[in-house]
Parts: C-alpha cells; structure tokens; sequence
C-alpha cells in the first residue's frame, strides 16, 4: 500500500467518511460536488497504479493492489484508527453515480435514524439485482432485512463487528451475512429512497478485476459462505416503511401496493425479461411474508 496524500488533507471536524476501491473508470469526481455540500471526508483506494492521485481538501488517496473485499480487509486492518474518528462510514463502487449533495443526505438519514447498516435506494434506470432495493416513490426509507455491498454505510461501532467477514476470503456473499451477524431490531437496517444513487454498470461488470475468471463466477462464493454460516438465502423484503408524509407503514397489503410501481423500471434498461423477473419475484416475497433475519456468529476458524 502507497499512501499519497496523508496529513493535512483529511482534518477532525466531518463525522462520516466515504471510502472506495476505485480505478481508472471511476466516477468518483460526482461524490466530491459541489464540495459545499459535502459533510463528509473521502479516501480513495485506488488498485490501478497507472490513475494520477487525487488531492483535495477532505480527501485521501492510496495505491492499493488486490481484489475488491480483499482490498477493502486490508484497508480496515491498516485505518482502524482513522475509521474510529468517524460515526458512519460507508463503501462505493465505482461505477455509484450520485452526487455530493445526496450522499451527505444519506449520512445525515443514517444519523437521524440510528441506523446500523443501510444504503441508499437504486434509481429506476440502474442496473440492479434485487429490486426491493429500487427507489420506491412515497416513501423516505424503508427498513429491510438485507444491504448490499454496492454502496452499504456503516455506524462505525457495527463495521468494526462486521470487519472480520472482509477477511474470510469470499468476493462475493458477505453482504448476506452481515445484517444477521449484528440485527437485533426489525429497524436496524433501510434502504433510503429519499436520496437514491444510479448503478451505472451491469452487475457484475468488474467480475474478472475481483477473481471471477474461468469457471468460478459469484454463486460459488455465495454458497460457500452461506454454508459456512448455516443460513439460508433470505427473501430480501421490508419489515416497514417511513412514509414521505411522515407517516409509517408495516401493511403487507400497503407494501405490495406501492412496489407494483417498481413495474415502471423494467423497460429502462436491458435485459428487459431479467429485470421483469426480479420485479415479480419480489412482489411475490412481499405476500409471502414478512422479513426476518437469522442471528449467526463469526466462525471460531477461518476456512
């Protein structure tokens, strides 16, 4: 690991930090506009030695080679300290398109909310795979039983209980396990729909950059993990909503209702048949029941 820019550039005061492993495709000039905005610091992680460092006032970077979650354990191992400073922190991907404005937003929601684990909802144009994850209409958040590693943010007590599944050694699946490792309470994790980000690239776009090559592809590492932890694959469904209007909701029927809008993303990107299957499959989670989550603990030895 090169750090390139440490000391003054990042100082006390902003309580959230946004941290990414980035490289040369990323978009990453959007989360640093307008700077008035911004009520958090920023540290770039690059894994591409050839992208030019990124200096500013709120900003770190380092040239860090590896994979995405690997990358990512040993930035937690070597920032603990730094990490302590902050009260949420959260991961990009590259390819999260969002500006300033709305990520501050998020942190702010996640502070208001004492939230332990969230992410802030999918536009109707990303590319996504789970769409209880799209932007739903009316409503300002809505508590769920899973976050995805897209974009999650963390209170920085919860990352730190969370950090050890970053060194399992898995490229994928984690984020199935951490909501189980650290719920206690049907409102500890949401997916914030005020403030929604667009997932620019095909899931999975930068899966040969993360070890998927050959015959290995992202359910390999799915089952695996999920086999190491004894769970299942959860339906990713909301326990409740918080209404724009202020008003809260745990209506299965209510819930049901306002998703059958998540019809209108299905035709804003290709493949249309994925995105309509994704749609349909959680409207029938949704009447199935309500979420849950599974209390699990770390393994006493790594694999």
């Amino acid at each position: 690991m090169n750090d390139v820019s440490a000391g003054p550039s990042i100082r006390k005061g902003k309580e959230y930090l946004l941290v990414s492993r980035m490289g040369r495709k990323s978009l990453h000039a959007r989360w640093l506009a307008p700077a008035s905005a911004r009520n958090f610091d920023v540290f770039l992680s690059c894994y591409d030695p050839n992208v030019p460092a990124v200096t500013g006032e709120g900003i770190r970077f380092e040239y860090r080679k590896g994979k995405k979650v690997e990358g990512y354990s040993g930035f937690l191992s070597e920032h603990a300290s730094l990490l302590r400073n902050y009260k949420y922190i959260c991961f990009f991907d590259e390819d999260v398109d969002v500006d300033a404005e709305a990520i501050s937003g998020a942190f702010a929601m996640c502070s208001k909310y004492n939230l332990k684990i969230a992410q802030p909802a999918l536009t109707w144009d990303s590319h996504f795979t789970f769409a209880a994850l799209l932007r739903q209409p009316g409503f300002d958040l809505r508590y769920v039983n899973y976050i995805e590693m897209m974009c999650p943010f963390f209170r920085q007590d919860i990352l730190e209980r969370i950090a050890p599944l970053y060194s399992l050694g898995f490229e994928s699946g984690i984020d199935l396990i951490w909501c189980n490792l650290v719920g206690e309470s049907p409102e500890d994790f949401a997916v914030i729909d005020r403030f929604p980000v667009r997932h620019t690239e095909p899931v999975g776009g930068n899966k040969a950059a993360n070890g998927f090559v050959g015959k290995r592809i992202y359910e390999d590492d799915i089952y695996a993990i999920l086999k190491m932890f004894k769970l299942p694959w959860l339906r990713t469904v909301p326990f409740s909503g918080v209404e724009q209007s202020g008003g809260r909701t745990a209506s299965r029927l209510h819930l049901f209702l306002a998703a059958i809008l998540l019809l209108g993303a299905v035709s804003l990107q290709r493949p249309f048949m994925y995105r309509l299957r994704a749609v349909l499959v959680y409207l029938r989670h949704l009447m199935l029941g309500p979420a849950s989550n599974i209390k699990v603990s770390l393994p006493s030895s790594r694999p």
